[in-house]
């Protein structure tokens, strides 16, 4: 028989700041993938569908899902180097949000 009187390992910090990493990196692929599914795969199979502006949105939600799902783990990076790769890490933040802006608005 199995000991059963072990104590059990506590999760730390950083094993549930990973967790949460994965799992909006696992929601924002399954989210962009249905979405360019719909968007962009669908026409090329001769399926037309004249989304109109849900199309726009449909397409803003998938790129902000990529953002949400890169920004976790692109973050954890940039934190734990030096200052210069932080840096680099908020300007390409910023302009990947200006652009959606500007694309989408």
């Amino acid at each position: 028989m199995a000991n059963n009187n072990q104590p059990k390992k506590q999760r730390t910090e950083r094993a549930a700041r990973n967790d949460f990493v994965r799992v909006c990196s696992y929601i924002a692929l399954v989210v962009s993938a249905l979405l360019l599914f719909i968007n962009k795969l669908l026409p090329l199979c001769g399926i037309t569908m004249d989304l109109g502006t849900v199309g726009r949105v449909l397409d803003f939600i998938c790129y902000l899902a990529l953002l949400i799902g890169i920004v976790f783990g692109a973050w954890s990076f940039a934190r734990s180097h030096k200052r210069v790769w932080f840096i680099i890490f908020i300007v390409a933040l910023v302009i990947y949000i200006v652009a959606l802006v500007l694309i989408f608005f």
